[in-house]
Order: C-alpha cells, then sequence, then structure tokens
C-alpha cells in the first residue's frame, strides 16, 4: 500500500514538473473545496484525538484544476494534522488580499500546534524526499513529496507557497493563488 502511494505521488509530481498533462481550467470556489477538505480531514484528526478548524473570511474563486488544487490541499492538512500533538487543532482560514483583477489573491493559512521546522530547513521541506530530521522515523509515514507536489500544483494555479514557524508554536503554511 505504501509502495502504491509513493509510485502514485511520483507520478503525480513528474507530471506537474514535466507539465505533461494539462488539466482543464474551470472556476473553484475555494471556500467550498477547502470546506470539503477539512471535512474529510476531520474524520481522520478526530481518530486521533485532534480537531481541524475552518475559518473563511471572504468568498473567494480561482482559475484552475480543482482535482489538482484538492490534493495540494489535503496535502498540507493532513501533514498538519500527523504534527500537531492530540488535544489541540489545525487551523485552516481563507482571506483575500483585494477584489479579482487587481491582482488580488486568494490567501489560505494552515497551522499546526507541532514542534514546527528548524529554520534552515522551512525552504527545504518542498523538495521532493526532504524530510525535517525530527519527522525520519518510518513511523510517521510519508516520504518527503507531499508538500513537493503541493508546492508544484500551487505553482501550476500561477500561485506560491511558503513556510514559516509561528510566533506561537508550530507550523504555518500560507498559500498565494491568483483571484479571477
Amino acid at each position: 500500500r505504501r509502495l502504491d502511494e509513493m509510485v502514485g505521488q511520483l507520478l503525480s509530481l513528474a507530471r506537474l514538473e514535466s507539465r505533461a498533462v494539462e488539466p482543464d481550467r474551470e472556476n473553484i470556489d475555494l471556500g467550498r473545496l477547502l470546506g470539503e477538505v477539512v471535512a474529510d480531514a476531520r474524520f481522520e484528526a478526530e481518530t486521533s484525538g485532534r480537531t481541524v478548524a475552518l475559518v473563511v473570511g471572504q468568498p473567494a474563486t480561482i482559475a484552475g484544476a480543482a482535482g489538482l488544487l484538492r490534493s495540494a490541499l489535503e496535502n498540507v492538512v493532513r501533514n498538519a494534522i500527523a504534527h500537531t500533538p492530540a488535544g489541540t487543532a489545525v487551523d485552516v482560514s481563507l482571506a483575500a488580499t483585494a477584489a479579482a483583477g487587481n491582482g488580488g489573491a486568494a490567501v489560505i493559512t494552515v497551522r499546526d500546534r507541532g514542534p514546527g521546522v528548524p529554520e534552515a530547513e522551512l525552504e527545504r521541506v518542498f523538495e521532493p524526499f526532504h524530510r525535517v530530521s525530527e519527522a525520519r522515523e518510518r513511523d510517521s509515514g510519508g516520504a518527503g513529496l507531499g508538500l513537493a507536489i503541493t508546492r508544484r500544483a500551487v505553482e501550476w494555479h500561477g500561485g506560491s507557497v511558503a513556510a514559516a514557524n509561528h510566533p506561537d508554536g508550530g507550523l504555518e503554511l500560507t498559500i498565494r493563488l491568483p483571484l479571477v
């Protein structure tokens, strides 16, 4: 099962990097899409004593491939669930920086309550197969592909993703996508 998942992730990454497949673009309601991702994640989180909270500040629509974007968001939210301690929450939020057509962007943040990432490794978490030293045990699951896929998917949508340690603890990922 793990090998199948890793092969699937490698194929996704290869397709994104080579642009071998160009999915059709459609208008995507990010609030709705995030709501679906968070609803699925809540079920997974609650089985391990964690919660996932979603705050949608205002409507945001982007042009893109819903399946590709869903996969990117699921990677980020599941990663946050895996690294936040039991009894705490993962916070997911959506806001917009300005009106559509004026250089406006949808801003999605996902914050966990885990130990964060050493400053020197914040940019490297988006590299394929990179795993933060504290998460290298076999039990932690992933192969270091999820955030690499997320970055490529977000960039395919004309956006960016960044990681930062939150001042109150935990890691916060910020995804910016251009509004339509």
